[in-house]
């Protein structure tokens, strides 16, 4: 059934948007306006449509002599057609494209209850209100689709495990992951399961006989493609055992300091964890299928990072539109950001940069504008405000993007030796403010104005290349430096501020890396001749590289030269956030 409501809001009329609702499943074309004058027309079309889209549909009803055909979209593609008419110069996102296809990452999360999976999924995905296995015993309902309101990008599905006892739920299980494999659209499928065991600390067994079922299924095909990852939860507290056991021994604690008890009970853990899990579990499954050891303690990160990192590559090998989607719904790995982020602009507007077709006859401003979308897409912070997607910050980037034709190029390859380049000017930036809370201003230079090379038609040349691809790098290194930012203060769990940002800005803008980055693409510009240019290899391969050169790994000595900067150095507090701050004297040329 359909229910088309018409809105009149002083005396306008606003599109109708729809709700799918069937005894099965409930499909959302779009956000309902409040209820307020309304005028209905209810369809029953026998939940039939004529295209395999389901977020654009065309309805057929007939009543005597009377046929009602309903045209429905989703109000994005209602807008970018309107747009694209009234705007030939318009181009479209990739992501808009990858996101009408698979608006969220479907994931099952299956382990018995009081293995860490309410922790785990809330630690990777950035949300508060993700309650899993929350029913009574046996009470969990697989089918349930749990949404939260911190993360769009992100569907859970919950599962007991296979305890003692409860061997059918293995049939349950299968049932449903051959059924989700089974629809049409890669929305409705599922796009990765996590089987958690709770690592053993006291000789337990590790798996139950209805694990080694579903092991098996997956390893004779009885389950499909879709990835299977095994996660060994609550490394932390092996660790925590074995220190327990240190300290009771005086002769292994002798001489030992609280660190250095920490660092020998973790390499103890690593070898349990080895011997008693890994080393068993792959002779059982021969390889086909990944695991990862994790722990949601904050000292043990990397471990998080590492299952968002197998969970990516592998459902890239799987769906590749969910991948991207996966790395916009995690919060903890900006390596999988940046990897989604070069294979959305792989598959159109960073190839060919010096020719590309798709942007022939458009404004600069066109060519940026998508890119840019395209780039903020895939990270998904925080920002109900879209301080990322502003005009006032576009214009920013722009400007930092010009800033490269006064600078000498100087020792191009001095700081390309890690994401270090970046951070060294934050510490500055901080100990010139004020006090913690005072305005940070942004650098003389960068106006809220669009640069004016941007308002050029695009054309062949090396100026046009080498300002593209600035961007390119530019937007994507400063982005990761906001991630960090971030994360040091954590407070990736707030709206994002312009306060942030524009620390994130000043910083790059102000690091040895912004201009080894700048003179390393000048270099690549001039030097190449007209054809090898214009390669679609060739320029995207540069891209990838400066990019990859200036990546912020967790543990790098960048991150903790990012806490020694702004950890109690720099207020967090501030509940309302300050404006674009420029200076007086901004040049937009």
């Amino acid at each position: 059934m359909f229910v088309i409501r018409t809105l009149h809001a002083n005396g306008g009329q606003i599109v109708p948007k729809l709700t799918r609702q069937s005894s099965s499943t409930r499909e959302y074309c779009g956000a309902l306006y409040p209820w307020h004058m309304i005028n209905e027309v209810i369809v029953n079309v026998g939940d039939r449509y004529t295209t395999h889209n389901p977020l654009s549909l065309e309805l057929q009803c007939r009543q005597g002599k009377i046929e009602l055909v309903v045209g429905l979209s989703t109000s994005d593609e209602v807008n970018v057609a309107s747009k694209a008419t009234e705007n030939p110069d318009l181009l479209l996102p990739v992501t808009d494209e990858i996101l009408r296809i698979c608006p969220w990452f479907r994931i099952l999360v299956i382990g018995k209850t009081g293995v860490g999976k309410s922790t785990l999924i809330n630690e990777t995905f950035g949300v508060t209100n993700a309650t899993v296995s929350h029913n009574a015993r046996g009470d969990a309902d697989i089918d349930e689709e749990i949404f939260s309101s911190t993360n769009d990008k992100f569907v859970l599905h919950d599962s007991r495990g296979f305890e003692p006892g409860e061997e059918h739920n293995v049939e349950i299980v299968q049932d449903f992951i051959n059924q989700r494999s089974r629809q049409r659209d890669v929305k409705d499928k599922l796009h990765a399961v996590w089987l958690c065991f709770e690592i053993p600390t006291s000789g337990s067994r590790l798996f139950e006989s209805g694990s080694e079922r579903f092991l098996k299924m997956k390893i004779n095909g009885e389950l499909g493609d879709v990835p299977i990852i095994a996660v060994f939860t609550k490394f932390d507290e092996l660790v925590s055992s074995e220190k327990y056991d240190i300290a009771k021994d005086p002769s292994t604690r002798e001489g030992l300091s609280g660190d250095a008890i920490t660092e020998l009970a973790t390499e103890k853990a690593a070898a349990r964890v080895q011997e008693e899990c890994i080393k068993p579990f792959e002779e059982w499954v021969k390889g086909k299928v990944p695991h990862v050891t994790v722990s949601a303690d904050p000292n043990y990160r990397d471990t998080l990072l590492k299952l968002i990192e197998v969970t990516y590559t592998n459902v890239y090998k799987y769906i590749q539109e969910a991948s991207i989607v996966t790395a916009m719904a995690q919060k903890v790995n900006p390596d999988v950001n940046i990897d989604a982020s070069i294979q959305v602009g792989k598959r159109k507007y960073w190839t060919g940069l010096a020719s590309s077709m798709s942007f022939s006859g458009k404004s600069l401003k066109a060519c940026l504008a998508v890119i840019h979308t395209d780039i903020i897409a895939v990270w998904h912070f925080q920002d109900p405000n879209m301080h990322l997607g502003s005009d006032e910050f576009r214009a920013m980037i722009s400007n930092v993007v010009d800033a490269t034709f006064d600078n000498k190029p100087g020792h191009a390859h001095k700081y390309l030796v890690s994401g270090l380049g970046l951070v060294g000017a934050i510490g500055g930036i901080i100990s010139a403010l004020a006090g913690p809370a005072a305005p940070i201003v942004v650098p003389i230079g960068i106006g809220i104005v669009l640069a004016v090379w941007a308002h050029q038609v695009y054309k062949e040349s090396a100026d046009t290349l080498r300002r593209l691809m600035t961007y390119i790098i530019d937007l994507t290194l400063i982005i990761q430096l906001l991630f960090w930012i971030q994360f040091v203060l954590n407070v990736q769990d707030r709206p994002l501020s312009r306060r942030l940002v524009t620390l994130a800005v000043k910083g790059y803008l102000s690091s040895p890396g912004f201009n080894s980055i700048h003179s390393q693409i000048r270099e690549f510009a001039d030097s190449v001749n007209l054809l090898d240019r214009m390669g679609p290899d060739m320029t995207f391969n540069k891209v990838v590289e400066l990019i990859n050169s200036l990546r912020m790994s967790s543990d790098s000595e960048a991150v903790r030269e990012l806490e020694r900067s702004l950890v109690g150095k720099f207020d967090t507090t501030v509940v309302e956030d300050e404006q674009w701050i420029f200076p007086d004297n901004v040049s937009y040329s």
